[in-house]
This record gives structure tokens, sequence and C-alpha cells, in this order.
């Protein structure tokens, strides 16, 4: 958000044609062996006849030598039949079922996994000052060339006179991310357009600007993508503000984008400097960044039915005394809230783009990343990325 204008089990047949692990074709694989030799490459099970190894099955699940080949699955590992998550019992045959993965999950390699294949739909992106959409992975900050990667240059048709105070060219504003790595990005005249994250090509969506539904002008606002249940895959484009100085709460709504009519949820109840941005989680949870310099800045989560604040304020300085907000996005990743702010001293100089990263967790508070490139005024994840790292899925 820019804030301020300026500003089945059976096993396969002998002698599969399929390519094995030593990348040779056929039955034989060329591979040199000796005597009664047996061997599992991947799921192929290879015997030596003659001098060398020949494909002897293509197992559909799981291969085990020292069981003459195909079996349903490891003794002692969990495996996926089907959709479901099986016990391996020790003769390599599916024994009881662990559990039926939800709408929204597959089973992969055992256990359920959140069902998300799109290119790209794991990371954060971002839209700066400069009309730039870029990609940036948290994991490689710290690292040589960095987190950040221009995708390119929006080129959204029309983008209209920006409703902030000044007027001028529209600007982007917001941004959010669907489960299918498309780009949702708010312009400052209030127009809504959706973008590719492989090649930041951009067209307008059928949204009307600036409509009134719940006692708000829904002019100007955050926005994110929430899961409607926990590890589900169907999600909303939850939006707040409205209004078009960015100077205070405003409501809380979401886009339905079949019809892209405005709905009201409530008034939103936490208020800091500015108003909020948010993020969404594949667990199905709303999350809000609060921008303040007069007081501590915070992340809360938002009850989405009622726009109060839940749980506690995730707190921390956003800036040195003296400064002010200039621009402010707002995005999650495995259990890191990260906040993009740029921050400029009382005159409008000496531009600060900094990243925040607050855990979630505990509220510890960071600064990764000072003094970058990019003005970030949107940023957006998937309900895809992940919201833990090294716990079960979500």
């Amino acid at each position: 958000m820019l804030a301020l204008a300026a500003l089945a089990a059976a096993c396969g047949p002998a002698g599969g044609g399929g390519d094995d692990d030593d990348g040779v074709d056929g039955g034989d694989t060329g591979i040199a062996c000796t005597g009664s030799e047996t061997r599992c490459v991947g799921t192929q099970y290879q015997v030596c006849d003659g001098d060398t190894f020949q494909v002897a099955q293509n197992c559909p699940y799981a291969c085990d030598a020292t069981r003459g080949g195909c079996v349903e699955c490891t003794p002692g590992m969990n495996a996926c039949m089907g959709n479901t998550v099986m016990t391996c019992d020790a003769d390599g045959t599916f024994g009881t079922v662990v559990e039926e993965c939800a709408q929204g999950t597959e089973c992969s390699g055992g256990t359920c996994t959140r069902a998300c294949s799109a290119d790209g739909v794991d990371l954060i992106y971002v839209v700066d000052q400069t009309y730039r959409l870029i990609a940036f992975d948290p994991r490689l900050i710290g690292q040589p060339g960095g987190p950040y990667r221009v995708i390119g240059n929006l080129s959204c048709p029309n983008p209209g006179t920006s409703l902030q105070p000044g007027g001028g060219t529209a600007t982007p504003f917001s941004m959010a991310v669907d489960r299918n790595a498309v780009a949702w990005v708010l312009y400052s005249s209030g127009k809504l357009y959706t973008a590719s994250t492989a090649n930041a090509a951009c067209q307008a969506t059928p949204f009307v600007a600036s409509q009134s539904v719940g006692g708000q002008t829904w002019n100007l606002f955050g926005m994110g993508y929430v899961t409607d249940a926990a590890g589900g895959d169907t999600e909303k484009l939850w939006i707040g503000g409205g209004n078009v100085d960015a100077q205070t709460s405003g409501s809380l709504g979401w886009i339905d984008t079949t019809s892209y009519a405005v709905n009201y949820a409530a008034a939103i109840a936490p208020s800091a400097e500015y108003s909020a941005e948010f993020t969404g989680l594949g667990d199905a949870t709303l999350w809000a960044f609060f921008p303040d310099t007069v007081n501590s800045a915070f992340v809360q989560q938002l009850d989405k039915a009622t726009g109060q604040g839940v749980g506690s304020r995730l707190m921390f300085d956003l800036a040195a005394a003296g400064r002010q907000v200039q621009a402010w996005a707002f995005a999650q990743w495995g259990g890191t809230f990260y906040v993009f702010v740029t921050t400029v001293d009382i005159l409008g100089g000496n531009p600060n783009a900094a990243v925040h990263a607050i855990n979630r967790s505990t509220g510890a508070h960071t600064i990764p990343l000072q003094n970058q490139q990019y003005v970030v005024v949107g940023a957006g994840v998937s309900t895809c990325a992940p919201v833990v790292i090294g716990g079960p899925p979500i």
C-alpha cells in the first residue's frame, strides 16, 4: 500500500520399457552383474540375467529386493493408497488407514500435503512504486544475489487517475496472490487488475471501483487471500480500509471474484496511525499489519466475522524518531511475517526501504534488510505458501 500520493496393488508386467535410474531404456540396463543378484532402482525391480541387470518389474507403488520385487509399501513407513494415508505391514502390504486426505490436500510420500501445483505458488510477490513486479524468496535472505528477482514491469491498461490527494496517474496501491499464483493488483484509481507472476502480463477485471456497501465507500483498501477452512482449497479475497487517505482502519469485507461485488463484514476494530495491510494463511486466519510511528506498529489476527483483534498484538518499533511512513506492504511465509516499509525524514528525504521480520509464535522482531532499492507498495502471498517451516502441513 502506498500511504501517500506523493508519497489396486498388482505388480507390473515383467520386462517393462520405461526408463530406469541409470538412464538406459528397455529391459536390458547394460549394467554389469554376477550370479543371482537382484536390486531395486526406484520402483523398478531388476534381476541379473547373464551378466547384466534386466528390468523384471515396474512397480506401481514400491520395490523391495529382499521380498522378490514389487510390494505395496515400505514396511515401517506410512504410504499412499490413492488419497489415503496407510500404515505398511511387515510383509510390505497396506495395513490400516491412518488418514483420508481432506479436500484441498493430496497424499504424497505417506502424508497429506496441500494440493498446490502452480509454478512459484510458494513465493512472496511484491510490486514497487516504479511498477516492477518482483518475486521475493525469504530463503535467500543473506545469500548471494539476495531474495529479490524482478519478473517484469506492469503495464496495466488504462490505470486512470489516482483517488488520493493530488491526483495524477494511478499507481499500484495493494496486492494479493491467489492459489494459482495470479497477482491481484489494486491501483490508486480503485481499479483492480490481475497479473501473471511468470511474466508480469496484466489485464483489467470487471471490478467496479468505489462500490458503496455496508456504509463504506470502498475506494482504496489492503488485500489478502485467505482459505475458507484450514487446509482447504477454496479461498476469498479479503479487503480492508476503504478510505482514500489511508489514515484510518475503515471496514472489513471481501470481494466475490465471480461477480466482483464487495461484501461487507464488519468495521475494523484495531486502529493505528495508518490503515492496515492484510495477509492470509492456509490455516484460514486473516492477519493485519498496522503501521504506526507515533506508537508501536503491530501485527494482529483479525476475526473475519467481527473485525475485532484476536490474541496478542505483535508490537515493534517501525522507524527511528522523526521519520514517517511513505509506503508499506505485508505478507507471511513459513511462520514469519515480512513487513516491507519505506520511511523518510520529516522533509520527505533520505528514504530507507526496509524489510522487517516478525516471528508469528514469539513476536520476535528483526530487520534483516535495510536501504533496499525497491520501494514496495504492495505484497502478496498464496495460501499455498508454507505456514510453519518444519511442522505438519496445513
